[in-house]
């Protein structure tokens, strides 16, 4: 099938239709303008048009339904970002309250507490590598799953 040639076939149609329209048009011109659409507009050419445009719903659906589920991950997205940077931030308050903790039990006077956990004692915004790299991986989003 060769391919539609829609201005022209518009024109055609407009043509006809003031054709239809228009009583005092010479019976003629009339017949001309009707003659003239049903040889540019065929069954065939119809059929085409009802095909492009069954194509044209397919695609819309699909686009649709692409567009939903995106909508729906991005949300559920959006659930596990906050689920994940109110877990940070519990984790940066639990890692504040151990070393506040430790450092309120050194100076409660426990005399033979291990070298390390003095050091966390005596500064209570010195960093803990394990906890606060937990803490950070979790806060810039990457996640530790199993080894993945």
């Amino acid at each position: 099938m060769s391919k539609i040639d829609y201005q022209k076939l518009r024109e055609i149609a407009e043509k006809t239709k003031i054709a239809g329209e228009a009583p005092v048009m010479p019976f003629d011109q009339r017949i001309n303008a009707l003659n003239d659409f049903m040889k540019h507009f065929s069954p065939d050419i119809a059929l085409a048009l009802l095909d492009e445009w069954e194509r044209n719903q397919q695609y819309i659906k699909r686009r649709d339904q692409e567009n939903e589920d995106i909508a729906l991950t991005v949300g559920k997205l959006r659930v596990e970002l906050e689920a994940e940077k109110q877990r940070a931030k519990d984790l940066f308050m639990e890692n504040a309250r151990l070393k506040s903790g430790i450092a309120g039990l050194i100076h409660l006077g426990i005399r033979y507490a291990d070298v390390e956990v003095m050091r966390i004692a005596g500064d209570a915004q010195l960093s803990t590598p394990c906890t606060d790299s937990i803490i950070n991986s979790i806060a810039t989003g990457i996640r530790i799953k199993g080894g993945e």
